[in-house]
């Protein structure tokens, strides 16, 4: 089946953005009902197809632009298949998840590098190193956000990964920025209200969530245990390939002087073994700069592979904690607006006189010369608005997030563990070549010599059991 055309083939920016068709949230409107949180995920899928082909995306080539006094470093980011090329900065990601996370009310969205963080030393601690480390999680980043079928043809998504013009990119996030769910009229955020739609509120929803709260608080001290882990593991194998680069130049160093051993010239009794122990020498010197290079692969595996996805993890747990906090500030201050519509009711109850200018103090905030009246229908519409906010975002954690939240870490530490397990198979085999290449060099029996290392490990384990006694 061949892919749709690109959905943005050429992007043409309004003047200002034109303002949405009402959608009808009448009782009688056409709404989807779904019996669980995957069948509504199916359903989106299968609705965005139809006009956006499964992304492919890839962060790289960072490069420093800007003057001396506004440097800033940009990003490639390369969509397939649509052969989308596009550069962004940090704060552009930054604003494109704000504006999602503002839209699809409720949805945990992948998380963000910080804005400062400590990479785990991959590259000495040098700017490179944290550069790198923040392209890595900018890719990771983007390759769940594109996953998620409600957000992959959102207009915001679109011109993030489409415009190249920095001036028609900046025009694209004012026409694209809609922050309203309930009068947004793409296909995913449609998609995103008949989900939210479909869901319940258990009767014990908040000991549901302080329950989930506090397995949260168990997750990030393992993980943070885990990022510290992984970060002395990059460290030690740095240490590791340089002192096997030390090890390699000694042996070296040494070939040389054994050389210098068997010359008649320079040594009444010269060393008759000399160009044989040379040989010897240098043929370990090969293979132990092998093996260095070898090593060299280490500190990117646990970086890009272990680290990354820990340290995301570690991310996405933040990021729920603060989409519970956002909702727990939401009830509070719908709250206050219930609490200040019930005050001017009962002010025109009391005084009877709905015309009459709403009483102005230090801690009105209502509109200048506005009527009582009017101050109460504003905000009994600010009330309604807030009050579906709140009851969206509740939706969404008991129908797909709580447990979209536990799915995915499971997926992404197996991917994880899959990418960590075939790199360091891949690393074995180059060892094994190398290693192999050692005894052919010597006209040595590798079978011969690995029953040996056998019985001198087997003997180091016996004494490991042991305890040292005076």
């Amino acid at each position: 089946m061949s892919n749709p055309p690109p959905p943005v083939a050429s992007v043409v920016i309004p003047p200002s953005a034109p303002p949405p068709p009402p959608v009808d949230q009448s009782p009688n409107a056409s709404q989807k009902k779904y019996q669980n949180w995957k069948e509504a995920w199916d359903d989106a899928r299968a609705v965005v197809a139809v006009d956006i082909a499964v992304l492919q995306t890839t962060v790289s080539e960072p490069e420093q632009t800007g003057s001396y006094m506004s440097k800033h470093i940009t990003y490639l980011i390369r969509t397939e298949p649509y052969t989308y090329l596009v550069r962004r900065r940090y704060t552009d990601f930054v604003w494109l998840r704000d504006v999602l996370q503002k839209r699809y009310i409720g949805m945990l969205l992948p998380s963000l590098p910080p804005k400062t963080y400590q990479s785990t030393g991959s590259g000495s601690s040098s700017t490179s190193g944290l550069v790198k480390h923040r392209m890595r999680m900018l890719g990771i980043f983007l390759e769940n956000l594109v996953q998620i079928p409600y957000v992959r043809g959102d207009p915001s998504v679109l011109a993030f990964l489409s415009v190249q013009n920095e001036s028609e990119f900046d025009a694209a996030k004012t026409a694209t920025a809609i922050p309203d769910l309930f009068s947004d009229t793409s296909a995913g955020a449609i998609k995103w209200r008949d989900a939210l739609r479909s869901a319940t509120i258990p009767h014990n929803g908040q000991r549901v969530l302080m329950d989930f709260i506090n397995q949260l608080e168990y997750l990030e001290g393992h993980l943070k245990k885990l990022v510290a882990a992984t970060k002395t593991l990059s460290e030690r194998a740095i240490a590791k390939r340089a002192s096997m680069d030390v090890l390699a130049t000694v042996f070296q160093e040494w070939g040389k002087t054994e050389m210098e051993f068997s010359n008649s010239s320079k040594f009444e009794y010269p060393n008759k073994t000399g160009q044989v122990m040379a040989k010897l020498l240098s043929t370990s010197h090969d293979k132990l700069k092998g093996w260095s290079k070898v090593l060299s692969f280490e500190p990117t595996i646990i970086e890009s592979v272990v680290f990354a996805a820990l340290s995301f993890l570690q991310q996405q747990v933040d990021a729920f904690k603060s989409l519970i906090k956002i909702r727990d500030a939401s009830i509070r201050d719908l709250e206050k607006s219930d609490k200040s519509l019930a005050q001017k009711k009962a002010e025109k109850d009391v005084g009877g006189d709905g015309d009459k200018p709403v009483s102005t103090g230090v801690f009105n905030f209502g509109a200048k010369g506005e009527t009582l009246n009017e101050a109460i229908a504003r905000e009994e519409n600010e009330v309604r608005a807030k009050r579906r906010s709140v009851e969206a975002m509740a939706r969404a954690l008991f129908f797909s997030e709580i447990d979209r939240f536990n799915e995915n870490r499971m997926e992404q530490l197996e991917a994880a563990m899959a990418c960590l397990a075939a790199s360091e198979l891949m690393v074995s085999k180059k060892n094994a070549k190398l290693f192999a290449a050692f005894f052919g060099a010597m006209n040595l029996d590798a079978g011969e010599w690995s029953e040996k290392a056998k019985a001198v490990l087997s003997l180091q384990e016996q004494v490991e059991e042991l305890q040292f006694d005076d």
